[in-house]
């Protein structure tokens, strides 16, 4: 599998096992504690600002969507496009991140913002449509990539787009705490395979941000952070590639 970090075989906020049947738990209380201070970070509030930028310029000259930002997060990627939107669907695994996303829509008057703690990698959401999925900087926490690829298909209408950005492959020096990471970034041209076979077309890449922050040995690195687009047929009839 792309990228995939050795050992770890879990999702974001839920049990770690490792390839060797090591049971390692990893408690969603990791995202929990660090939602309170999680816009403190001036690095993350760029990366944030910098893919609500990009995902918005997609969205011109369209009547405003039903967007579910998909491990939302606070909000720092879907608030700033909030004004744009019909809709807004934060969804997380984290109770405490969609609290801090909650407050600052509240406090900012958005009234076409609410929550739901949910993960699609164990169950789907049933009776939702959206035109607009956005995924940003979560796809490196799941490890059965095609597998959310195929939710995120079946929740957009014809028509639909799906935003993704998270981050080129890279050597494994991004994260210092590498606890439910199951890809260190992803190649572009993978990227792409995965959701032509899970039945996306128009696809498209741009390079979103780069992330400016010490490497392992303390040397400043830089690690670019991709936006692929991608859209649902307009009558949603031809098949996923097998």
């Amino acid at each position: 599998m792309e990228g995939r970090a050795p050992s770890r075989v879990c999702v974001r906020g839920a049990a770690v096992t490792t390839e060797r049947g090591l049971q390692v738990k990893f408690v969603m209380s990791h995202f929990d504690e660090k939602a309170q201070s999680w816009d403190e970070e001036p690095r993350r509030v760029a990366l944030g600002a910098a893919i609500a930028r990009a995902v918005g310029a997609k969205l011109d000259g369209l009547r405003p969507p039903r967007l579910m930002d998909y491990g939302c997060g606070t909000g720092l990627c879907c608030l700033p496009l909030a004004g744009r939107c019909d809709a807004v669907l934060g969804v997380d695994s984290s109770a405490e991140m969609l609290v801090r996303l909650a407050a600052k829509a509240l406090a900012a008057g958005l009234k076409n913002v609410t929550t739901r703690r949910h993960d699609l990698s164990a169950e789907p959401l049933i009776g939702l449509e959206f035109d607009v999925i956005l995924c940003a900087m979560t796809l490196h926490h799941v490890r059965e990539v095609r597998v959310l690829l195929g939710q995120f298909h079946s929740l957009l209408a014809p028509g639909g787009l799906l935003a993704l950005a998270d981050l080129d492959k890279e050597d494994g020096s991004f994260h210092q705490d590498t606890r439910g990471v199951e890809h260190h970034g992803f190649r572009r041209e993978w990227i792409l395979e995965q959701l032509l076979a899970a039945g996306f077309r128009q696809v498209d890449f741009e390079t979103a941000h780069e992330i400016e922050k010490p490497g392992a040995s303390g040397e400043l690195r830089r690690y670019p952070v991709f936006l692929a687009t991608a859209r649902i047929p307009q009558t949603k009839r031809q098949e996923a590639v097998k």
